[in-house]
């Protein structure tokens, strides 16, 4: 049986839109991407004063349990960020709801998910 997986994708370095692509693509090895938002730029909400950020957010269905997923994701993040050596976030993936639970509640609540969930014309 497939889980659903609802990510969200961001950054804000210089090469952001590239990285969110190379996550895209990255997601594809983990499972079957069903549908991906454009990506679409956004305020930093939470980061304090820093640069805009670029999102997307990606319906994945896969076979990984929960804690699979946020292990192979956690650990491609840091493996990104390590590489990146950069003042910005070279990528951040969030599991934000995990067969339909929220699983990132204040994720699920800011404005830069919303204008995601828009994008899917999901309320």
């Amino acid at each position: 049986m497939y889980n659903s997986a609802l990510i969200c994708l961001g950054a804000n370095d210089a090469d952001a839109s590239e990285q969110i692509v190379n996550t895209s693509t990255f997601l594809e090895s983990l499972g079957e991407v069903w549908k991906a938002t454009p990506i679409y730029p956004s305020d930093a909400e939470y980061a304090g004063d820093s640069a805009p950020y670029l999102n997307r957010l990606v319906i994945l269905k896969t076979y990984h349990d929960y804690e699979a997923l946020l292990s192979a994701t956690k650990q491609y993040e840091s493996g990104v960020r390590a590489r990146a050596h950069q003042r910005y976030v070279a990528i951040d993936i969030d599991i934000v709801e995990w067969n339909g639970a929220i699983m990132r509640p204040a994720d699920a609540a800011a404005r830069y998910f919303r204008k995601g969930l828009n994008l899917f014309n999901i309320k």
